[in-house]
């Protein structure tokens, strides 16, 4: 045995030894408030000039209630409790305690030798050991809370703003645990019928408007917001309205927003800085899950692109309501198994099937359809970073469009229950190949022939955060290393959603039955990219153009200065809020698929230019057809690369 494991054996006796001796201490405070109890029992009750005589009789019976009475204390676990965290809860562990230890005995004396005494004794027995026993037991936590007062200096003083449940379960958990570094001084909430009221003993001091004088007459260190509901463009509000009020040495740290809380409980280790996230947030909805419970349950589920921030999230979600399998295929084996990972470490019980292979390969589609047998399908694997697929615009027609094909097509042949594609907004007018694949994406989804139990559905959203190759975390990066940050335009803006509030919705559409239906999420309003700088900007603590410089750097190719939801008017309301549905207008010819099989065949024979040709053809919108990039192009016209691949298999 090694040093380490001597210490650590040392330590491990060490503590059992205190837990023993703590046990045998309250024991010995628990015998003597039985005895004090037993005997005041007898003393309040019977006058004065019969005491001589009752007291000894009693003392004949008192070795029955010390040992009963300790053995009930035990079962009851009253010595296993850590009674400086003592709760509600153990004042109903005593009083039940203290109640049985008392009529035990006594039930026991009453059998054997009858009424002995006046039952109004052991009612006083009982009471006087409840408050024997309680004032023993809560002392613990009331020098704790003395000890606690006298050690304040030095320590970071907090404000909460929020007299709610969250303020509530924040201010509970910095009394309970020895946060050492925080004093919490006090409430600032908005209800003028919370102020001067309190909450745990500490003081609701007046609402925002006052908190430019309390910070400074508090000498506050930190404001903490606990409000996990407030919408995104309040936060902001709340923000610029405080930096205007205080020194900018008071920190601003926040909770995290509703859809972040697990079970919706707070507490003070969650507390952190304030993230692009929270200027982001939406006003909660509350969505029934029984619809998704009952599509999902005892299901087998397969999701595509499961290694992406949307299909990880998918995986996520679904394992909640316990589906047979999930069949988790992603062609990236890195990506693949970070979420494999996760879910073994989170759903244990569920059964994960990861597969590693590209969805464009319909051999192994087959093979796991084969063998698996999925009921329901979503479809999240796609290229979806546009300048990189403006420089690759084969791979995008390769990938996206003939993944979707087989996958749609084989999920059809085995008559899938569900099948849901993600799709974007840069799919409305496409401005890039990208855009332009996935609309030919949600096409090939339309003309799917399949059983009339069958639903084939789309999803069309914008951003959500944080996802890869996104603008946050290229904000993030350019942020850390001094700038500058760069926008394209003045007034470019997106469409923002929280990646976990997307998928919510997406598992939500799932459960409706139209079909051919592109289903769009209300995104809100949209940001300006620039704003959404100048907001990460200041979370960081420095001031934009000042600390960090914004460059502006002109709209790329394929990018739009502003993205769309609906080719047409508006989208009609479903069941489910924040959900609208656009329907199919008219059905495709039955030329579309051939064209389409004859891209996807030779789409890497064509130039940039003729293969941006081909697609709009086949998209009419799509306005990408600008002066292609022919560097290099001549290489790719020769007489054999420009022959179709059925020629050169029957060459």
């Amino acid at each position: 045995m090694n040093s380490g494991d001597n210490t650590i054996r040392t330590l491990m006796e060490k503590l059992s030894l205190n837990i023993r001796r703590r046990t045998l201490i309250l024991m010995a405070m628990d015998a003597f408030s039985i005895t004090i109890a037993y005997l005041a029992g007898f003393l309040l009750r019977y006058p004065v000039n019969d005491w001589s005589e009752l007291v000894w009789e009693a003392l004949f019976y008192l070795p029955i209630f010390i040992p009963l009475g300790l053995s009930i204390f035990i079962i009851m676990k009253m010595y296993r409790t850590l009674w400086r965290y003592a709760s509600v809860e153990a004042v109903f562990i005593i009083g039940f305690g203290t109640l049985a230890a008392v009529i035990v005995p006594a039930a026991l004396l009453i059998f054997a030798r009858g009424m002995v005494f006046h039952w109004s004794v052991f009612v006083i027995q009982w009471m006087v050991l409840l408050v024997i026993v309680s004032l023993g037991r809560f002392s613990i936590r009331v020098v704790r809370s003395l000890g606690t007062s006298n050690s304040r200096n030095g320590r970071k003083r907090i404000l909460i703003y929020g007299a709610g449940d969250a303020g509530e379960m924040i201010c509970r958990d910095l009394q309970r645990n020895r946060y050492h570094n925080f004093h919490l001084i006090g409430f600032i909430d908005d209800d003028k019928n919370k102020h001067g009221q309190s909450i745990h003993n500490i003081k609701i001091l007046g609402g925002l408007d006052q908190v430019e004088l309390i910070v400074a007459q508090q000498r506050i260190d930190e404001i903490v917001v606990a409000m996990p509901s407030l919408p995104g463009d309040q936060v902001r509000k709340l923000l610029e309205f405080v930096r205007n009020k205080i020194d900018r040495r008071v920190k601003l740290a926040t909770v995290p927003g509703i859809s972040e809380l697990i079970d919706g409980v707070v507490t003070f280790q969650q507390v952190r800085q304030f993230r692009i996230r929270d200027l982001l947030r939406r006003t909660p909805v509350e969505l029934s899950t029984e619809p998704v419970e009952n599509l999902i349950r005892g299901k087998s589920i397969l999701i595509s692109g499961a290694g992406g921030s949307i299909g990880a999230e998918i995986c996520r979600q679904a394992a909640i309501f316990s589906p047979a399998k999930v069949i988790m295929f992603d062609i990236s084996e890195a990506s693949l198994y970070t979420i494999n990972e996760e879910m073994t470490e989170k759903f244990g019980d569920v059964q994960l099937i990861p597969i590693v292979g590209d969805i464009c390969n319909s051999a192994i589609v087959e093979q796991v359809f084969q063998e698996h047998n999925p009921d329901i399908v979503f479809h999240a694997a796609a290229y979806k970073h546009v300048p990189m697929m403006e420089k690759n615009p084969w791979s995008a027609i390769s990938n996206n469009v003939r993944g979707t094909r087989t996958l749609s097509n084989i999920s059809a042949d085995y008559k899938v229950e569900k099948f849901v594609m993600i799709s974007t907004d840069k799919a409305v007018r496409p401005a890039s190949i990208m855009g332009a694949t996935k609309r030919l994406c949600e096409m090939l989804v339309q003309a799917q022939n399949r059983d009339k139990d069958s639903v084939f559905s789309m999803v069309r959203f914008g951003n959500v955060m944080g996802s890869s190759g996104s603008v946050i975390p290229k904000f993030d990066r350019q942020i850390k290393a001094g700038g500058p940050v760069t926008v394209t335009d003045r007034q470019t803006t997106r469409f923002f959603m929280l990646t976990s509030e997307a998928v919510q919705l997406v598992m939500q559409s799932a459960t409706l039955n139209d079909d051919n239906a592109i289903y769009i999420l209300n995104m809100g309003e949209p940001v300006k990219i620039v704003d959404l700088a100048h907001d990460m900007i200041r979370l960081s603590g420095l001031e934009p153009n000042i600390d960090i410089k914004i460059e502006f750097t002109g709209l790329q190719k394929g990018e739009k200065l502003h993205e769309e939801l609906y080719h047409y008017g508006a989208g009609e309301d479903t069941t489910i809020e924040n959900i609208w549905v656009s329907r199919t207008s008219a059905p495709l010819p039955l030329q579309f698929m051939e064209r389409v099989e004859n891209m996807i065949e030779n789409c890497f024979l064509y130039t940039h230019e003729e293969l941006y040709l081909k697609v709009q053809e086949l998209v009419p919108d799509f306005s990408g057809i600008r002066a292609a990039n022919r560097k290099g192009s001549r290489n790719r016209k020769s007489g054999l690369q420009r022959k179709s691949i059925s020629e050169l298999k029957s060459a």
